[in-house]
């Protein structure tokens, strides 16, 4: 909500903010200066565009609660992180009185440009309406557009597995001794170990509901642990098979344009977070 509040006041819009925890929208309103309201119908009364900024579960009863009291021809755009049952709740429920639009930002609150950031489209019922909307709101961003499942599958894919990934790495150290792990670590551990800290540091309900909400999640996560226990039981009968495999996955990591740019990158956020001491 921060990024959008910030963002869209930038670009001259007026808001009206609200929050079923009215402290938060007071406290965001006092940050930046605009007006926020205790009642969820005076917030979006007349508005011309509803931005729905809430866990994913809550998004279809909150389309079903708010469409009969927004104005004639105004826009509801929801930003969740997964996309079936939102979009379904937009093609049921915008009827012909509001647009509907469904975006994901692919990156945090805290980005400070937004130029060549990525915000995906999701079609609801116009694709170049929505795309064009988009593109209004956010002229300098990289607009990509999925549909809904596909959007949901590739979310298993980067945000889901990384997030349960991340989560089994920090359970394994939460028993050693983090303070000498990190006085005597190298790059690759420092910089993993951000990551991880960075994603449980999230809140723990976003968490949940980006692993456990996605339909796809589950595949994604068996075939990790299948895999683990493979090169396990590779490690232990057939460890110079490793070898073949690494040279296997070299091969298929190099398809992509910025793998050799891997080792540059990493090191680079090593000597930015060592610059930062």
């Amino acid at each position: 909500m921060s990024f959008f509040t910030r963002h869209l006041l930038d670009k001259g819009h007026n808001l009206r903010l609200y929050d079923i925890i009215h402290t938060r929208a007071q406290n965001l309103a006092e940050i930046h200066d605009c007006p926020w309201y205790d009642s969820l119908f005076n917030a979006i009364s007349e508005v011309d565009m509803v931005l729905i900024c809430a866990p994913i579960k809550e998004i279809p009863g909150i389309v079903r609660t708010i469409v009969p009291d927004m104005k004639q021809g105004s826009i509801l755009c929801e930003i969740s992180s997964l996309k079936m049952r939102a979009v379904a709740a937009l093609r049921k429920k915008h009827g012909n009185n509001v647009q509907p639009l469904a975006i994901h930002p692919m990156f945090g609150p805290d980005i400070k440009e937004t130029q060549d950031q990525t915000m995906v489209v999701v079609p609801v019922s116009d694709q170049d309406k929505e795309v064009a909307l988009a593109d209004s709101l956010f002229k300098d961003m990289n607009i990509i557009v999925a549909d809904a499942e596909t959007h949901d599958r590739i979310m298993a894919s980067i945000l889901a597995l990384p997030y349960f990934m991340n989560l089994a790495f920090a359970c394994t150290l939460s028993t050693e001794n983090l303070s000498l792990m990190r006085e005597m670590a190298g790059t690759t551990f420092t910089v993993q170990l951000a990551v991880t800290q960075s994603i449980v540091g999230e809140s723990p309900e976003l968490i949940e509901s980006l692993i456990n909400d996605n339909i796809f999640s589950k595949d994604m996560i068996n075939k990790f642990i299948d895999e683990s226990r493979h090169i396990r039981r590779m490690l232990k009968n057939k460890p110079s098979q490793i070898v073949k495999t690494c040279e296997r996955l070299q091969k298929y990591m190099m398809k992509d344009s910025e793998y050799v740019n891997a080792r540059m990158i990493r090191n680079e956020l090593f000597e930015l977070m060592h610059a930062r001491k």
